[in-house]
């Protein structure tokens, strides 16, 4: 991937120069990029928090009554996020959950597991094969 892309995205650097070897790769840089942004603004002293989609999958409301509070709002909000985690935000566009549930998930090759892990390792991150908890997620 290129860093005109990247830079396009708002990512940035010659850091995120990386091949697209496979139907994952792009989401992943994209995860990758992310991660090391909040860690590093967490090294830097900003207060920022993040949120690890299996934990707001499995426990949307004590995951959103979490972050409310992190965030100095008021924990029955919470419900209002959890009713509009229900709806389409992006209904009748390219990337609706309709749109999207027509693709098939990629296999999940050894090698594509280990092109992953080398991006990983790259941003400095888990393997993508282990279970990965960033410092500071809310959980």
């Amino acid at each position: 991937m290129c860093a005109a892309v990247l830079d396009w995205m708002g990512y940035g650097g010659t850091d995120f120069d990386v091949l697209i070897e496979n139907d994952l790769s792009f989401g992943a840089v994209c995860a990758l990029a992310a991660m090391k942004a909040y860690l590093d603004f967490c090294l830097r002293g900003f207060d920022v928090k993040a949120v690890r989609y299996e934990t707001l999958i499995a426990r949307p409301r004590e995951t959103c009554e979490r972050l409310m509070e992190a965030c100095g709002l008021p924990v029955s909000l919470a419900e209002d996020v959890i009713r509009a985690m229900e709806t389409d935000s992006q209904q009748n566009t390219a990337i609706s959950r309709a749109a999207i549930g027509k693709f098939r998930d990629p296999e999940m090759t050894a090698e594509t597991t280990k092109s992953l892990n080398k991006l990983a390792v790259k941003f400095g991150q888990t393997p993508v094969n282990e279970e990965c908890f960033l410092e500071g997620t809310l959980s």
